[in-house]
């Protein structure tokens, strides 16, 4: 059994700014391998000659800014998701713990695949919209920004279009 206790270096706040901070650089940093990896999975032009050889055709079709396209989105996407998985692990811990503030391993798990479960959930159709940006040609966009592509999803799909897949992504957080 383990005991949590409280932190009081960081405030709850201070915390989840951090946290997100983290997250906006990391996903930023990384994100020419993202635009890549989507490009390569639907099967576009950049992809017909390989993963490594899709960074050059991409850079000569769309320039340096494609290798960025959807990050917005994505980073907008980390504050409310680590707000709904660390909020949601924290109320089910509570409700795992027993009258000595412990609560056991398993039930730990339960609580932080749950949480990530019900964040994927909250948050799956920034995904579909980061998707949608990173897939269209940025010299002829579709889309012309999150609320835009998210409203065109919305009205020209449907409500159940916008989360298209998610049981895919929940099987990822188990």
């Amino acid at each position: 059994m383990a005991t949590l206790k409280r932190d009081s270096r960081l405030t709850s706040w201070q915390s989840t700014l951090c946290g997100g901070l983290a997250g906006v650089l990391s996903r930023s940093a990384t994100a020419p391998l993202d635009v890549v990896k989507i490009l390569t999975q639907v099967g576009t032009f950049h992809s017909k000659q390989g993963f490594l050889n899709a960074f050059p055709v991409l850079y000569r079709q769309e320039g340096l800014k494609a290798f960025w396209k959807g990050n917005l989105t994505a980073c907008v996407r980390l504050f409310p998701y680590s707000a709904v998985q660390l909020t949601a692990y924290h109320k089910l811990t509570v409700m795992f713990m027993d009258d000595l503030g412990q609560i056991r391993q398993w039930q730990a798990i339960v609580a932080g695949s749950v949480a990530g479960m019900l964040a994927a959930v909250v948050i799956y159709p920034t995904d579909v919209v980061k998707t949608r940006l990173i897939v269209q040609n940025s010299m002829a966009p579709t889309y012309r920004g999150l609320v835009h592509t998210l409203c065109c999803v919305y009205y020209q799909e449907g409500f159940r279009s916008l989360y298209r897949g998610v049981s895919l992504s929940i099987l990822g957080k188990i």
